[in-house]
């Protein structure tokens, strides 16, 4: 971070479809600015470049209930607020073209989780996990730019909806087991999908940046396994792993540019697949 001012500045020129130069070459200073004196009475810093100090304040209520002897029920919600995060802004200073480290980024973090968990005959255990969830937070973060292979387009800061905000999730695992030393993991997993930016010809954003989404993500997964003893120290286990087992389309990618005829198309995806596995247990 402290170096961020001596990194080779950066030369943007813009053309057009026949090669034409439409802006620049247009030189991008690295400037470090001081951060705002903080009100906390925890933050001791002199008015300097680069003398950030993020700090997140943060709590939490849980309440747990038992209702049946094979039955309980955990709720807990969750808040954390992040100030004087730094982040990475393009912006006019004095006339000139920079790409300004300061200190005035923030973030917030919601989250109600409401967890039941059942044990059934012969120890078998199921949960259920319902997490709702509202992240939003400033987009330039510093460490998705000050990194050995740096995106070429710096893009201005927004506070919206993170890369990771996920206002729904349901999870169920467990592990059931059967007699001859036969036991069954499933799993399954149903959220909202990841948000995403759109962004033009140009690769700036078409419009607020994470208002589009992916597809909502469901993948059943499940793990069936049987212990052999070998001896008093050793047993083997075999397990296959199925992945995915509905073949639900969960894209990984899209086609995020408006100027792509396949704009807006999904693309990508794990499919349904099985692995062995191999266990010494002792």
């Amino acid at each position: 971070m402290y170096g961020f001012a001596a990194y080779p500045n950066q030369i943007v020129t813009s053309y057009g479809p026949g090669r034409q130069i439409l802006s620049g070459p247009t030189q991008f200073y690295n400037l470090t600015q001081a951060a705002a004196s903080s009100e906390l009475p925890f933050i001791q810093n002199e008015q300097q470049p680069g003398n950030f100090a993020p700090y997140s304040v943060n709590w939490n209520v849980q309440i747990e209930q038992i209702l049946l002897p094979t039955l309980r029920i955990r709720a807990n919600y969750l808040q954390s607020s992040s100030d004087g995060l730094i982040v990475l802004n393009p912006q006019m200073v004095q006339g000139s073209n920079a790409f300004v480290l300061n200190g005035n980024g923030s973030s917030q973090l919601k989250q109600l989780e409401v967890i039941a968990a059942v044990r059934a005959p012969h120890n078998d255990l199921l949960y259920f996990s319902y997490v709702r969830t509202h992240a939003t937070g400033s987009l330039n973060d510093f460490n998705n730019y000050l990194a050995n292979f740096p995106p070429a387009v710096i893009l201005p800061n927004y506070y919206t909806s993170l890369p990771g905000d996920v206002p729904n999730r349901f999870l169920a695992w467990g592990s059931l087991r059967f007699p001859s030393k036969v036991q069954l993991m499933p799993k399954v997993e149903y959220r909202t999908g990841f948000p995403y930016s759109s962004v033009d010809a140009r690769q700036q954003y078409a419009g607020l940046p994470n208002q589009s989404r992916f597809p909502a993500y469901l993948s059943v997964d499940a793990r069936l396994s049987k212990d052999i003893k070998v001896s008093d120290k050793y047993t083997f286990r075999f397990s296959i792993v199925g992945s995915n087992l509905t073949n639900h389309f969960n894209p990984i990618s899209v086609h995020a540019n408006t100027a792509d005829p396949l704009y807006g198309v999904f693309f990508g995806e794990y499919r349904r697949r099985y692995t062995a596995d191999f266990d010494v247990i002792f």
